[in-house]
């Protein structure tokens, strides 16, 4: 039996490189302030490391946070905010969680398509006050980078390899919008980031953060995968061997269907 979507993210290999990861486009958390009805309690599911979760607590109440993966939550507790004291972490899944009240904002940090929909907007339609918002973030890969070309290129023959299915098949692109037939869309944008520099290293160690490309399901393959991404991205450093990039984030603001 093939192990559950997204077991990756308990592995202590994967959520140590999470750090690694660039920042969301800063626009996204104004944007979502803006349009909250009310910045009492919000609810932050999948929330890995508690990069949206963390930053909400400057702004809303109260703040719950809410992930499957203990190694995720003892990161994000260990992060800045991460042990402020109006945010509360609780390890579960999102359709499984033991939630509490009413919540004005709901955000799904590259998160929603792991999840069941059925379940999970059944058990969220209990506990999503009568005016709400959710939030649907998406992207922090490089937007358009100056490897652009030969970066398509690479992930064109890696997610084959690894999956066993073409990049951006029928497949991995429903399983990312299956949850539009249970919102009503209110607005959809896309944000680009400032400039970001990164090491190489810790761009490549960055894949080792995402499920497709986790060392364990690399395997033996890694080292092939390390050096020729390493060969891709080199000519592209500065002399202290750091990319530059900016990331695009796209933020799709709803309500849940009557």
């Amino acid at each position: 039996m093939s192990p559950p979507a997204g077991s990756s993210f308990q592995a202590a290999e994967v959520v140590d490189l999470y750090l690694h990861r660039p920042p969301y486009a800063q626009e996204i958390y104004e944007r979502i302030q803006n349009f909250a009805p009310s910045r009492d309690a919000l609810l932050d599911l999948g929330c890995g490391e508690g990069k949206v979760a963390r930053q909400m607590t400057k702004v809303f109440d109260r703040v719950f946070a809410v992930d499957p993966s203990a190694n995720m939550i003892t990161l994000g507790k260990s992060l800045e905010n991460g042990d402020a004291e109006n945010i509360e972490w609780l390890e579960a899944t999102a359709e499984n969680a033991a939630l509490q009240g009413l919540f004005d904002v709901v955000t799904f940090a590259s998160s929603i398509h792991w999840m069941e929909p059925v379940p999970l907007f059944t058990k969220l339609k209990k506990h999503l006050k009568e005016r709400h918002l959710l939030a649907i973030i998406r992207g922090d890969d490089p937007f358009e980078p100056a490897w652009q070309e030969e970066w398509l290129a690479f992930l064109t023959r890696w997610v084959p390899k690894v999956t066993g299915r073409a990049l951006g098949s029928p497949q991995w692109e429903g399983a990312r919008t299956q949850y539009l037939h249970h919102v009503d869309r209110i607005q959809e944008d896309e944000f680009i980031s400032e400039p970001f520099r990164q090491p190489v290293e810790d761009f490549i160690q960055c894949q080792h953060s995402r499920d497709t490309f986790s060392l364990s399901k690399l395997g033996s393959q890694k080292q092939d995968f390390q050096r020729e991404l390493e060969v891709i991205l080199r000519p592209h450093a500065d002399i202290q061997g750091k990319l530059t990039f900016q990331v695009k984030t796209q933020l799709t603001l709803a309500t849940l269907k009557s």
